[in-house]
């Protein structure tokens, strides 16, 4: 036997390794397009990540296939693994809005027409010093969580807005308001308080955290699937006690939430929210707006949510100090 007669059984060979990875490349893409899709609570392990994590994975195995010299099979799963991508992003119109840039005209004039507010939420993770740097910010209102001592809290609200009216304390989760702030229910997990402004509007405020989600990697391990579904089930039960608290606050009232979610902001917990809820990076967000870690961000856990008296005009995510989050900080305009 020459070595020309091996040259049909290595293009099989190579045709077969190239096929066996397209297939392997599009059940995965199928199966997490359906996870992403329905969000089963039995597969939080799989979505409790940011889809670009598998998007990284699946590109990996595409490019495998130009070693098999499969061009146009490796070019057709790199093509559906970038709709998988845009199909399942959270908001991806953030970083069309941040690349181009957008003017806070409107929200400055209304400011000056006392119609507007600064929003800033930050896990503090205990430092004094994350929340008064945001100062320079010149924020009307901050929900704070892994809030520092009670006593840090008031130093904090009379550098900040001048008197300790401005404050409302909770066990984790607190509020720092330009105004007046009277206290309407505090659990672990969050504070709400009626805030009156300056102008007397009045308006609730939410702050909170919700439970962190377990800290694992071994997903071949079933409990670590059970963990995770777990987790979630835990959470939307925290966030259903705070809907049903803010049913019994007059409907009138325009309402606030913003915090330390802990979840992928895919996540359908947020439906327990009040449906008048809306997340405003959603509509007016620009740039990079992951929050976790602060030196690396790659997941959007902390969110300010407003209902419809407010028109968010302009959100970001920018970095912090002593504290592994980032702010975020919106600008809205009261209608």
């Amino acid at each position: 036997m020459n070595q020309d007669d091996h040259i049909p059984s290595a293009g099989r060979l190579t045709n077969f390794i190239a096929y066996l990875i397209a297939g392997l490349s599009l059940v995965l893409l199928i199966g997490l397009s359906l996870s992403y899709a329905f969000q089963f609570d039995a597969c939080v392990a799989i979505t409790v990540y940011p889809v670009w994590v598998w998007f990284t994975g699946g590109l990996f195995l595409s490019l495998i296939l130009f070693k098999t010299k499969s061009r146009w099979v490796a070019l057709t799963t790199i093509g559906l693994w970038f709709v998988f991508l845009v199909g399942f992003a959270d908001t991806p119109l953030s970083l069309w809005r941040g690349l181009w840039g957008s003017s806070n005209s409107e929200w400055v004039a209304a400011r000056e027409q006392e119609r507007a507010l600064r929003v800033i939420t930050i896990n503090c993770s205990g430092s004094q010093q994350s929340i008064l740097a945001l100062k320079q910010k010149n924020p009307d209102l901050i929900l704070i969580q892994e809030s520092p001592t009670i006593e840090n809290l008031k130093t904090i609200a009379n550098e900040l807005f001048g008197g300790e009216t401005n404050l409302l304390a909770g066990v984790d989760a607190s509020i720092l308001c330009r105004g007046e702030i009277e206290p309407i229910a505090t659990t672990m997990n969050w504070s709400v308080g009626k805030l009156t402004l300056p102008t007397g509007r009045q308006l609730v405020v939410v702050s909170l955290r919700l439970s962190p989600p377990p800290f694992r990697l071994d997903l071949w391990n079933p409990a670590c699937w059970r963990d995770f579904r777990d987790h979630r089930i835990k959470q939307r039960a925290e966030l259903a006690t705070l809907s049903q608290a803010l049913t019994e606050i007059p409907a009138n009232l325009p309402l606030i939430v913003g915090g330390d979610f802990n979840a992928n902001p895919q996540d359908p917990i947020f439906r327990e929210l009040p449906a008048s809820l809306q997340d405003a990076f959603s509509t007016a967000g620009a740039g990079w707006g992951n929050t976790i870690t602060n030196e690396l961000p790659f997941l959007r856990i902390d969110q300010i949510w407003s209902d419809d008296a407010f028109q968010p005009m302009h959100v970001i995510s920018e970095p912090a100090i002593n504290t592994d989050h980032r702010t975020v900080i919106a600008d809205l305009i009261l209608k």
